[in-house]
């Protein structure tokens, strides 16, 4: 059987050779509506042992050897969630003394309640935990756990182990429309993430087809104004920048188009337009004719410059 899978280029890490540390599809402890794999076959919270561990290194030692210098980084994940492996900490292990590159791993945050998954976790230079929702309503809605899975045990041992662990932590969120991407709700996400010490919270939406037909991915837009709203409540979202480079903003009528749609949804200021756009030359033009024709308004707070649709208040 093969356990390793890449060069993947990721959107979140890089150039990455993954590793499956499950290898059978798709056991998992959630169901997620969005999960690119399809339907969860087995749910379950018991953690085994999956990958015979000389045959999933042999294998691994040979693959990475083939593209060491063209990497940034390796991964291990799953067809599920790879904190099930019971090896999970002996695998990371012996990875790490093949390798001269981060190691990082993708997990659904579900086990992180568990001491040994803790342990096993911090000997990862990189951990990516999942974190959707902000109330068990929405978890129940958007990641379908298992029924012996509630969320704020989670949110409890994300914070903890957040505070402990010596690596990276990016905090995954992904965010479907009508279900868990209203302010309010993005609110309550914040406030849990200012609890953690983490390094960046990337922002996802169902970019691929997801199991179920609820999972309806935001627009380009729409992430981006979520991201602006995680911002001005401190968190620091890392794709931001890469939204815009997503949007064709190549002329200034695409790049007015933007500027609308994102400025009719939420103020922005001058220093939040900078931020999105970079140093686009024709930013500044667009933004002036915006105002010159009353499609947005401007006013000044704090020494900062604002722009807003002409039916807002302030």
């Amino acid at each position: 059987m093969t356990y390793i899978f890449g060069p993947v280029p990721s959107r979140r890490l890089g150039r990455s050779l993954g590793v499956d540390v499950i290898g059978e599809k798709k056991i998992c402890t959630l169901d997620c509506l969005y999960c690119e794999l399809g339907k969860t076959t087995k749910n379950t919270v018991k953690r085994g042992h999956f990958a015979p561990l000389d045959e999933l290194i042999e294998e691994f030692s040979n693959e990475y050897e083939k593209f060491r210098d063209s990497l940034d980084v390796v991964t291990i994940t799953a067809s599920g969630e790879p904190t099930l492996n019971i090896d999970l900490k002996t695998i990371a292990v012996k990875i790490k003394k093949l390798i001269n590159h981060p190691l990082a791993i993708l997990t659904n945050s579900t086990l992180i309640t568990e001491p040994d998954v803790r342990e096993a976790l911090h000997e990862f230079d990189i951990v990516v935990p999942s974190l959707d929702a902000a109330d068990e309503n929405t978890f129940r809605e958007i990641n379908r756990p298992n029924q012996n899975i509630s969320l704020q045990p989670i949110i409890d041992s994300l914070i903890l182990f957040s505070k402990e662990f010596d690596g990276r932590l990016y905090i995954e969120v992904l965010l479907l429309k009508g279900i868990n991407d209203s302010d309010e709700h993005l609110k309550l996400l914040a406030d849990i993430i200012r609890c953690c010490d983490y390094d960046k919270v990337q922002l996802n939406t169902a970019f691929r087809p997801g199991a179920y037909k609820e999972a309806v991915k935001l627009s380009d837009v729409e992430l981006l104004d979520a991201a602006m709203h995680l911002k001005k409540r401190g968190i620091f979202v890392e794709p931001v920048e890469n939204f815009v480079k997503t949007l064709d903003i190549s002329s200034e009528i695409n790049l007015k188009k933007t500027l609308l749609q994102l400025i009719n949804m939420r103020p922005c200021s001058y220093g939040d337009l900078r931020k999105l756009f970079g140093r686009q030359d024709k930013l500044d033009i667009v933004v002036e004719q915006l105002v010159a024709e009353g499609s947005v308004r401007s006013f000044e707070e704090k020494g900062e410059t604002f722009y807003v649709s002409p039916f807002m208040k302030k």
